[in-house]
């Protein structure tokens, strides 16, 4: 399965489908029935037992002898999930931080290092620092609204 076939199967999953894959891939290790029921606060087993069975139909988990799903050999290492258009999600050691979250946090230090090199250094070394930060997050952005557009023309064709 190509990169952009995963990523458009995983793209297509909404609410509780996403929902569990996402437990899934936090868990990193084989899920059960009733164990999904109770940490996803589902009613009835079978609620998650159709998802887990859907998942398993679309390729994306797998089910072993002792009836627990775990995730295919090609997607335990996967390192970003996009989730619709404006969100991608990186995957790090079982944490999920949105790319815009990274991005926030970015700019939320650069602002701290600003104000440190102002007042403890000179406001020259702010400015120079400020303006470094400013231009890697034109940068950023410009490259996040490129991949949007490619993403827009790929779904129209």
């Amino acid at each position: 399965m190509t990169e952009n076939n995963k990523d458009d199967l995983i793209a297509s999953l909404t609410g509780t489908a996403l929902r569990v894959f996402v437990y899934v891939l936090k868990k990193a290790k084989d899920v059960g029935i009733r164990e999904t029921q109770r940490d996803l606060g589902f009613k009835s087993a079978s609620h998650s037992q159709y998802h887990l069975q859907r998942l398993e139909q679309l390729g994306l988990l797998e089910k072993d002898k002792n009836n627990r799903y775990n995730l295919k050999e090609e997607y335990e290492n996967l390192r970003s999930l996009k989730i619709g258009i404006l969100t991608e999600i990186y995957v790090f050691k079982g944490w999920m931080i949105p790319s815009l979250g990274l991005f926030s946090g970015f700019l939320a230090s650069s602002l701290l290092i600003i104000l440190l090199f102002y007042f403890l250094l000179s406001p020259l070394a702010a400015i120079i620092f400020g303006s470094i930060a400013l231009f890697m997050s034109f940068v950023y952005s410009g490259h996040r609204a490129i991949q949007i557009i490619k993403s827009f023309k790929q779904s129209e064709e």
